[in-house]
């Protein structure tokens, strides 16, 4: 009995079931194909380095997909408060022909159950064939060929997929049992009657908040722009607190503060519905600015996520070559000999190469706050070393021009008594080239020292996953004498560019650092630093694309469904419209006009948001490479 009788109330319901189970298919769809990433390795040419990384987005596309399946739970959740909120006065009649509440609780249980399996074996299907287009996709940001299409069907993801989403339909049923038990007979009655509370009654409260708002998010702006997000202190954490408190009161007070200034326009105030509009409008921000001010957040986020993920994934695969110089580079960040203790511990550079480098950066008294002027220091408060107002490297021209020879470049010639600045961050080069210009004298071991020239050099001399060059300082050599220390680098090319070389070193290389107290130095080769760059971009840009659309999804189901949750009202208000004599197209538009303005208030504010955080995205993007565009 229970059975037909959920059965036939879905068949009845199906109209106020459909925004549930579209996002159900959608999101099972999605969750499907972007945990099938690792079976779809079976259509693509893959070498060992492009493999590596390909396992490594695999692995953190299955971390994410936890934290994605809290979001999907919230939000099925949410949908599903909705329906039993639609229903309350079918199951209240229920009630009154002698159903327990516990038979209720079966119902409805049945009926989740139901509908989770077929939005289940739907978003299967769904998933199954767009993981192949994905494929597609794979390749290109991998850069490889397909080896022959061949339809892929992962057992892996359709099995997190039915356990994911079988834990959700588990608790959206104990959901149900337990607000089922919880009301009254009378609620259930009553639930279409009641309205929900208004939290700001008084217009003028609503002008005044929405001034507050309007400062708040102003104040979070100027916070953010002036000293930027280079340093992790308490001005970005009082940034964001007034950025969120400043939206939350916007939505709060945003219904009544448009009431009060249109109606203050008599002409636009009387025009057509515009009266019944707004107090419609009215009504529905003001008891639902908390929702929308997460669906806000939302759209931000998914903004910046898509925009600063795809890009970074462009930045890493263009740079690529500038980022790897040489076919080994070692290092030291803090200086460490570990040159004598390769050599100590019998490691044969002849057996690797023919040539190599091994030198040291230095520091001296400098810091950024010596080197730039106010203006410079203002359009570099977004990159950490400025921010921290570090000391600034230092090498000394033999080093540098070894470093240029091995590369096959021009060296250089400089006076005792002149500098030139190398930094490999683009961004960077406008400000220190006004500094340039206008002829810094700096002193070094009590010796003052001019621009050699006023360009900035431009080149990557250590392999690494992002430049990180913001500024050394090329000096002569007899300037440096009693000076620490501060990186040490040794960098070498295989001989004849045989890679074949690579594992044998790897394994030399590895033995010499667990005989060296706490490691002492690191190393990375070109092909590992290709694998964790690729695997880095696209997991970037898949990440982008997999929380942006789940965002999305999850903004416009929790719209769409406060729309929907209220139509029985809006019906019953049109209706009277009708019966006064207006006509239907003027109600159409009276009613796109709501919806309209309803989906596009959050999505206008997140917009405006983004400008600032794209802005600030761009500085981390530019970190990972250069000539990137936002737009």
């Amino acid at each position: 009995m229970y059975s037909k009788l959920s059965i036939r109330n879905i068949h009845r319901s199906f109209k106020d079931y459909s925004i549930y189970f579209l996002t159900l298919i959608f999101a099972v769809c999605l969750f499907y194909v972007f945990n099938s990433i690792e079976s779809q390795k079976a259509m693509l040419d893959l070498d060992e380095i492009n493999e590596g990384a390909f396992k490594a987005v695999s692995h953190i596309m299955g971390i994410a997909s936890v934290f994605i399946t809290f979001i999907l739970a919230f939000l099925v959740i949410y949908a599903n408060n909705y329906l039993v909120k639609r229903r309350k006065k079918e199951l209240g009649i229920y009630m009154i022909l002698g159903m327990e509440k516990n038979s209720i609780s079966k119902i409805l249980f049945i009926e989740t159950l139901l509908i989770g399996i077929i939005s289940l074996a739907i978003g299967l299907v769904l998933g199954v064939f767009m993981s192949q287009g994905l494929s597609i996709l794979t390749a290109k940001m991998f850069e490889v060929d397909l080896k022959s299409f061949k339809f892929i069907f992962s057992g892996a993801a359709c099995l997190k997929a039915i356990l994911a989403f079988g834990g959700i339909y588990v608790l959206v049923a104990l959901f149900n049992t337990t607000s089922i038990k919880r009301i009254k007979l009378i609620d259930f009655l009553t639930a279409s009657k009641k309205n929900e509370s208004i939290k700001v009654k008084k217009l003028w409260s609503s002008v005044i908040l929405f001034i507050v708002s309007v400062i708040c998010i102003g104040s979070a702006y100027f916070i953010m722009l002036k000293y930027g997000i280079a340093k992790l202190d308490y001005k970005i954490l009082v940034s964001v607190i007034l950025g969120s408190v400043g939206t939350l009161l916007f939505f709060m007070s945003l219904s009544g503060f448009l009431l009060k200034v249109v109606q203050s326009n008599k002409k636009i105030y009387l025009k057509e519905l515009n009266m019944f509009l707004l107090r419609q409008i009215n009504s529905k921000i003001n008891t639902t600015f908390v929702s929308m001010t997460f669906i806000c957040l939302m759209l931000f986020i998914l903004i910046c996520t898509l925009s600063g993920g795809l890009l970074i994934n462009r930045a890493l695969n263009k740079d690529i070559k500038d980022l790897t110089p040489h076919n080994v580079s070692m290092y030291s960040y803090n200086g460490d000999d570990f040159l004598t203790s390769l050599e100590n511990n019998n490691f044969d550079f002849n057996k690797y190469t023919d040539r190599y480098h091994y030198y040291h950066i230095y520091t001296d008294n400098i810091k950024y706050s010596g080197l730039l002027d106010a203006d410079s220091i203002e359009k570099g408060k977004n990159y950490y070393p400025v921010a921290n107002d570090q000391a600034i490297p230092i090498i000394k021209l033999s080093d540098f021009n070894k470093e240029l020879s091995m590369m096959g470049e021009e060296t250089i010639t400089l006076g005792k008594d002149q500098y030139v600045i190398n930094s490999d961050i683009n961004d960077f080069s406008e400000p220190l080239e006004n500094i340039l210009k206008k002829n810094k004298e700096l002193t070094i071991n009590n010796k003052v020292i001019k621009p050699a020239k006023d360009k900035v050099i431009d080149k990557t001399f250590s392999s690494a996953i992002m430049k990180n060059n913001f500024c050394t300082i090329v000096v002569d050599d007899t300037l440096i004498t009693n000076q620490k220390p501060y990186n040490s680098f040794l960098n070498f090319d295989f001989k004849n560019k045989d890679s074949n070389l690579e594992k044998d070193l790897i394994s030399d290389l590895d033995r010499v650092q667990s005989l060296v107290p706490d490691g002492k130095f690191n190393y990375v080769t070109d092909n590992q630093l290709k694998s964790s760059s690729k695997s880095l971009g696209v997991s970037m840009a898949y990440l982008a694309i997999y929380l942006g659309i789940i965002f999305m999804i999850a903004s416009a189901a929790i719209l769409a469904i406060q729309q929907l949750s209220e139509s029985d009202d809006n019906i019953q208000r049109y209706n009277l419209l009708r019966k006064i004599g207006v006509e239907d197209n003027t109600i159409y538009q009276s009613v796109f006009r709501q919806v309209g303005i309803y989906f596009l208030v959050p999505l206008l504010l997140a917009i405006v948001h983004s400008v600032v955080g794209l802005k600030l995205s761009m500085n981390i993007v530019n970190m990972f490479g250069s000539g990137n565009s936002i737009v």
